[in-house]
């Protein structure tokens, strides 16, 4: 009996680092599918081509601008638990879809070699409308966005 108390305390205590680094990465999964959310929201609104709205009256979504503005918004969320953050967009219409993926540091698994960090991604789909519900072209053909840094 004398052996198996401290065999069982130290299964308990790896069990407890197991559930600690395991919240961690999911809450970094969480925060990048928020700021991949908010991204997608953002580009589809704010990145609509002023001349194909003015010229025909349709909504167009600028895939230049639409870079911009989710390095923008991405930069403004301001997660600085997410590290080598990369980010991808496809643009079809007026629907944009943003892909993102970054490493998570682990709390407890610093000090195992090769559990340091945990690799997470998200992906979020928005369409501009002028009402009502788009019916909603899934955009293929991810091209990768280059955020200047700072």
């Amino acid at each position: 009996m004398l052996v198996l108390v401290p065999v069982g305390f130290l299964v308990l205590i790896l069990l407890g680092v197991l559930a600690v680094d395991s919240a961690v990465a999911f809450l970094g999964q969480r925060q990048l599918a928020d700021a991949t959310a908010g991204a997608a929201n953002d580009a589809a609104t704010a990145a609509l081509g002023n001349a194909a709205f003015y010229g025909s009256g349709t909504l167009v979504i600028d895939p230049s601008e639409a870079a911009t503005v989710v390095c923008r918004s991405f930069a403004a969320q301001g997660d600085s638990d997410l590290h080598r953050v990369t980010l991808s967009i496809a643009v079809t219409g007026r629907v944009i879809r943003v892909r993102a993926h970054a490493q998570i540091d682990a709390v407890f698994g610093r000090v195992l070699p090769g559990l340091g960090h945990r690799a997470v991604s998200a992906e979020a789909t928005a369409a501009a409308t002028t009402g009502g519900t788009p019916a909603l072209l899934q955009p293929s053909g991810f091209l990768p966005v280059h955020c200047p840094a700072g």
